[in-house]
């Protein structure tokens, strides 16, 4: 949509139908949408059942991948420091909890940045209060449910 300045003749586009902040409006709503369903669905993801299949568990396989890759890293990081126990499985249970943190934390990190970057004014305010609140619930869900279920869902290893 073009707006004429009253200060010059040339028009110019409104700040909010400029590609980056559609296209950062999308992103948050997705995000939003996702960490919504995630914390609803995680509490029941051992409750249903298909065969030896939890559909509810989808969810978070994005979860899941993440905290296998950053936990990787931190094992990596472990091994190069010398902090090494010289076992897998200590190494494995020294580094789960600050791969969990991580996991929960960074996205949401980087989502808030972007909005700082590329959104202005009151959009900005609500685009990054959107992202932390559903962040936090679905962070307090996560780790709680991992804290407490018998049903591991972020121990796999995919490589």
């Amino acid at each position: 949509m073009a707006t004429i300045d009253v200060n010059s003749d040339v028009p110019h586009e409104s700040s909010s139908s400029r590609p980056e902040q559609r296209w950062l409006m999308f992103v948050v709503a997705s995000a939003c949408f996702y960490y919504l369903m995630s914390a609803m669905t995680l509490p029941f993801s051992n409750s249903i059942w298909l065969g030896e299949f939890p559909p509810l568990a989808i969810v978070q396989l994005p979860k899941s991948f993440l905290k296998f890759v950053i936990q990787e890293c931190l094992l990596s990081l472990v091994h190069a420091l010398g902090w090494s126990q010289g076992s897998a499985s200590p190494d494995y249970i020294a580094t789960h909890g600050w791969a969990m943190v991580i996991m929960t934390i960074l996205p949401a990190i980087l989502l808030v940045s972007a909005c700082a970057i590329f959104s202005r004014g009151r959009l900005r305010t609500r685009l990054i209060a959107a992202v932390l609140v559903m962040a936090m619930i679905d962070a307090a869900v996560t780790l709680w449910f991992d804290a407490s279920s018998s049903f591991k869902l972020y121990n796999a290893s995919y490589f």
